[in-house]
């Protein structure tokens, strides 16, 4: 299993056809709300077994801090630890960058995992794209 910082195009394609099945596919999110026309102010970041897209997501900055957004496990790959391993990838990136905090909106069913990685719910529960999801919030520093 190798996570990378996504540098090429060809790379960035497989992220959203990870994304495509996990979220519209499975999830039954619009490609509206999918597609939000910030993926270039990102920094993206694929997991691959072999040549294969295993899990992705995406780290949005926004002055010192940063948000995670567009993680997706394949299913397949789903409690096996690799939705830890990714996002302790991107967060030692943020560190690394120099980002005070991270945030992030979870879907509810996932507050646990978050929490797991040292992230805190903050306020209340609101729907996103017909999913119920909350924010949370990491200090780095």
């Amino acid at each position: 299993m190798n996570i990378i910082h996504v540098e090429t195009a060809a790379q960035r394609e497989m992220c959203y056809a990870l994304r495509r099945a996990v979220f519209m596919a499975e999830q039954g999110v619009a490609p509206g709300d999918e597609w939000d026309g910030l993926e270039d102010e990102c920094h993206h970041f694929l997991a691959l077994d072999d040549e294969t897209p295993v899990a992705t997501a995406r780290l949005r900055p926004r002055g010192t801090s940063a948000k995670v957004q567009r993680v997706a496990v394949a299913k397949a790959q789903r409690a096996t630890g690799l939705g830890n391993r990714i996002m302790c990838h991107v967060l030692d990136f943020a560190r690394a960058q120099g980002f005070e905090t991270v945030t992030l909106e979870a879907q509810t069913n996932a507050i646990a995992f978050y929490e797991k990685l040292g992230f805190a719910a903050q306020g209340p529960e609101f729907d996103d794209a017909g999913i119920a999801h909350r924010r949370m919030r990491l200090k780095l520093r």
